[in-house]
């Protein structure tokens, strides 16, 4: 039972009052710490990413995408190299961390709490790294002009950042503004799992022995006899003597009513694997790809389509709101016309060998790539002399052969 004095009770109860799902102005927004469900189990960040399947869903995303490569093109497609926000972006973006490091970092952040929040650090106007901050600690206030503050509090101290000195990755929101974590809103549901894993616990501990009664007629035990008994009670549930018989003695009987249900009745098994395609649901996850491989958990019938989905359904959307704000965050108005972060998704597309074979030689025969092109996304050298776009000789356009037939 809940109480005043519970350890995190005010915690929790301030995070509630001040965690909103839209940030108007005037307003602050607390981040998200935990949720008690109806049956008592506290939701946490970190509580939530010891079941299984929300660890692999979080773990799935963010590294999918930090292993995409993340470039900065021109306005003619080029990779611009020689821009100084590329190779933070693609690199390295602080002297701490590699880029997978870090994109896996905000990405995993985005679906725990809500949000990621890194700190801009500039050299006399110049981007020299994105420093990451724990979206935990930060406190988001959207101020009376309609401008965005951040209250960084950790260690004792609190700093503030003004909206420019703080590259804000949200996740899915309401108003544009906040952005809303899964574990929060798909809290009972993870509350479900941890009772279904309590329960199945309890039911290994005592030798998946379901309690019951026993029976002594009309005679009574002394206390003695009754801690006697409870001892032999004790040991005859643990684990070990599963399979073993208890002797009774002086009448006794096992009552035919259990005062437990048996895990078989109340579909353990079935709630625990409906609670890991819930959660699955939730983080826009195939169960299939985190090891979830029931008949009726398959998105698609082969693991190309399922990429696909995957990559449709449930990371594009967070990649365009990545380059989108980094365009805005990261890119001086005059370089917004000229430049475009883009991940690099051609890895994730790639089919068995036959099937890539044939798309390049179609795109090759339709002069839509070079063979440096195609060299490039297979991670080969460029050669000379293998940069013209070539088409088919026997090839030619409906009038040209009209002109041909009147002549």
């Amino acid at each position: 039972m809940t109480t005043l004095q519970d350890t995190g009770f005010w915690s929790r109860f301030w995070s509630r009052l001040g965690n909103k799902t839209y940030l108007d102005k005037g307003d602050k927004s607390q981040p998200f710490d935990s949720y008690t469900t109806d049956s008592g189990s506290n939701v946490t960040p970190e509580t939530a990413l010891k079941l299984s399947a929300v660890w692999a869903c979080v773990r799935l995303r963010s590294e999918v995408i930090a292993s995409l490569p993340l470039h900065l093109r021109d306005s003619s497609k080029k990779i611009a190299k020689d821009h100084s926000l590329y190779s933070i972006l693609h690199d390295s973006p602080n002297a701490d961390m590699s880029a997978f490091e870090f994109w896996r970092a905000q990405i995993a952040s985005m679906d725990l709490q809500g949000a990621g929040h890194s700190q801009i650090i500039r050299d006399r106007g110049r981007i020299v790294s994105l420093e990451p901050l724990d979206s935990s600690c930060v406190t988001d206030r959207r101020l009376n002009d309609g401008t965005l503050q951040y209250e960084y509090k950790k260690g004792g101290k609190i700093e503030v950042f003004s909206e420019e000195d703080i590259l804000h990755l949200r996740g899915f929101s309401l108003d544009g503004r906040k952005g809303l974590s899964v574990i929060q809103y798909a809290a009972e549901t993870m509350g479900s799992q941890f009772d279904a894993n309590k329960t199945a616990q309890k039911s290994f501990a005592n030798g998946l022995k379901a309690g019951g009664f026993l029976e002594t007629g009309e005679r009574s035990l002394t206390k003695d006899q009754r801690e006697i008994l409870r001892e032999s009670l004790t040991k005859f549930s643990m684990p070990e003597n599963a399979g073993k018989h208890l002797i009774l003695e002086a009448g006794m009987k096992v009552s035919a009513n259990k005062s437990l249900i048996d895990p078989s009745d109340a579909q353990l098994l079935e709630s625990r694997y409906f609670g890991i395609e819930e959660i699955c649901r939730a983080f826009g996850v195939p169960p299939q790809l985190i090891g979830h491989t029931n008949k009726a958990s398959s998105w698609a019938s082969s693991l190309e389509q399922t990429n696909m989905g995957f990559l449709t359904y449930s990371l594009r959307p967070i990649l365009v709101n990545i380059e989108q704000t980094i365009t805005r965050k990261l890119l001086t108005p005059v370089e917004r016309v000229k430049y475009k972060p883009k991940f690099s998704v051609d890895g994730l597309l790639r089919a068995d060998s036959s099937a890539r074979a044939g798309f390049y030689s179609q795109m090759l025969q339709n002069g839509v790539m070079s063979r440096n092109d195609v060299r490039e996304l297979e991670d080969l050298p460029r050669v000379d002399g293998a940069d013209d776009l070539t088409v088919q000789l026997n090839m030619t356009t409906v009038d040209q052969i009209g002109r041909q037939q009147n002549a």
